[in-house]
């Protein structure tokens, strides 16, 4: 039976003045961090807020008030049956039972993973994508409200798809960008996000699951490295609120990812990693990026599967009230979509069995739970618990309201020109602002000619660069490309494009760190061997070198 309470989203506005979540954040023993936490009984689902700090009205993109009354009476017109399903992004196995998923059990959307993308076989991949897409918000019916058509789509080894779309560097560019030309830098991140978002939301897509809000540990860092813009928590920040912008212009529900920070050295897709901050930490390293994130009135934040030591041992944050409902939406003020990550994850199947990992998500405080590893069972155990009360309904419908709320606004939003592959220009200025001279003789030689060597797929790119410059292939300066996970070479100039680690282990006068591998960033590597550009990004990691000496 529904609960005559207000919704949620009607009660309350994020905070989205930097001077509130810094008093949120600093102020000794008021908030989550420094030790206060909601006692047993406040912690309860659906318990009543008491601690939420000073709301301010949203600014920047996000639901109008009329978009959010609308998107609250939507939800709160929803069976029970549906309102299960509106809790879910699905796990796509196939389009039909995708389709039916959405058609026949209301689920909010579907994630298609990148093997599926790849299976398209015809000469024509991108035309299937959008077709299929367009099929899931048929499916959806007179809900009233766009299905949540989401992508992995961060840049780098992290983009489901590429040709003809345009690809964009790893989010590692942008910190170099931000780290070497300020402002200008950020900037170009930006116009990076919205030409990114442009194309995809041309394909269908609502939503994008980026940017990475994670602070890399270096070397060791075993499923983040180059995805994070990284290892200074605020140029993160400043990147992750670079890339929100350019997302949010383009229309796209963008969601920063792995709240609160997945800066550990082990993979999560494997088993549940340790985070060993204490709460000093945390304030100050670790959260650096999300609360830039709240403050940026980013439209999503997913929750990452990590035992926050600190916080509540043994119990994956992305499962943890006293994370999520407490930590991030009463302290940190955030009422945008909170987003669990993938729900058929290592670090929660083996804790968590059947449907027991979706319900205890929702019931820590997701809005939306991602990818359970069984549909059905998800759905099934999602319903028995808003029926028995374990999930509160009066708690359910606002998240739905939310998830509601914002897919109005992105399909009121103007959208942008999204011609597939016409940004290659906004990839290619990413890569130029973010390149990094790491190492140079003096004087600094004139390339003329070069014999490029390495990663397949880099030299594929490098080759057509360089054939568009005039630049002469096979004799000349030895140029190697060190593509992901290669921990040296050997040459005239070597050059990174991925993490810069293996350049301190590599043997060549000239050094140069890339961050990409694709042909936009490869015209920008053979402008700047050719001398028509020049590189000026700085390291966002220690790679162990110092800064080459001046001519």
């Amino acid at each position: 039976m529904e609960s005559p309470r207000t919704p949620l989203l009607r009660r309350r506005l994020p905070v989205l003045a930097a001077i509130v979540v810094g008093i949120a954040l600093i102020a000794g023993g008021a908030v989550w961090w420094t030790g206060q936490e909601s006692n047993d009984a406040a912690a309860a689902p659906g318990a009543a807020e008491t601690r939420s700090p000073a709301k301010k009205a949203p600014t920047g993109w996000g639901p109008t008030k009329a978009e959010r009354t609308q998107a609250a009476v939507l939800a709160d017109a929803l069976p029970l049956e549906d309102l299960a399903g509106q809790l879910i992004v699905a796990r796509s196995f196939s389009n039909e039972s995708s389709l039916a998923l959405v058609r026949d059990k209301h689920f909010a959307g579907v994630m298609v993973t990148g093997q599926q993308i790849l299976d398209v076989t015809t000469d024509d991949p991108l035309t299937e994508v959008k077709a299929f897409n367009q099929e899931l918000q048929e499916a959806g019916g007179d809900r009233g409200f766009p299905v949540m058509v989401p992508i992995d789509q961060e840049g780098g080894l992290v983009a489901r798809l590429t040709d003809p779309l345009t690809t964009f560097p790893t989010f590692m560019s942008a910190g170099a960008a931000i780290a070497g030309h300020g402002d200008t830098g950020a900037a170009t991140v930006t116009a990076a996000a919205q030409a990114s978002g442009a194309e995809l939301r041309a394909a269908g897509y609502n939503t994008v699951f980026a940017p990475d809000g994670d602070i890399t540990i270096g070397p060791a860092d075993p499923i983040i490295g180059s995805r994070s813009a990284g290892s200074d928590a605020q140029t993160v920040a400043k990147a992750v609120v670079a890339a929100v912008k350019g997302y949010s212009e383009a229309g796209m529900i963008s969601a920063v990812k792995h709240f609160p920070g997945h800066n550990v050295s082990t993979d999560s897709h494997k088993g549940l990693p340790r985070l060993e901050s204490d709460k000093q930490r945390l304030r100050t390293h670790d959260l650096v990026p999300f609360e830039a994130a709240v403050t940026a009135a980013a439209p999503g934040i997913m929750t990452g599967h990590l035992d926050v030591r600190a916080i509540e041992a043994g119990v994956p944050a992305s499962m943890s009230r006293k994370v999520i409902t407490t930590g991030l939406r009463e302290n940190l003020g955030y009422d945008g979509l909170v987003i669990s990550d993938s729900l058929g994850m290592g670090a929660v199947m083996q804790r968590y069995p059947g449907g027991q990992a979706t319900v205890e998500a929702i019931k820590a405080g997701s809005d939306l739970a991602l990818m359970p590893a069984d549909n059905e069972q998800a759905y099934d155990a999602v319903l028995k618990a808003l029926k028995s009360g374990e999930i509160p309904e009066q708690q359910a419908r606002d998240s739905a309201a939310r998830t509601i709320a914002y897919l109005l606004h992105s399909q009121a939003s103007p959208q942008l020109p999204g011609e597939p592959g016409s940004h290659a220009k906004e990839s290619e200025q990413l890569s130029l602002h973010a390149a990094t001279v790491v190492a140079h003789p003096c004087p600094v030689p004139k390339i003329t000619a070069v014999m490029p060597s390495g990663s397949a797929e880099a030299v594929a790119a490098f080759r057509v660069a360089a054939q568009e410059a005039g630049l002469p292939l096979g004799s000349g300066t030895s140029v190697a490309l060190l593509g992901p996970g290669v921990p040296a070479a050997s040459a005239a100039v070597v050059v990174s494009t991925d993490t810069p680690y293996g350049l301190a282990r590599s043997s060549a006068p000239t050094k140069v760190a890339l961050y990409g591998r694709d042909v936009p960033a490869m015209r920008a590597l053979v402008k700047i061997l050719m001398g028509k550009a020049r590189a000026q990004g700085k390291l966002p990691v220690d790679i162990g070198l110092p800064a080459p000496a001046r001519c």
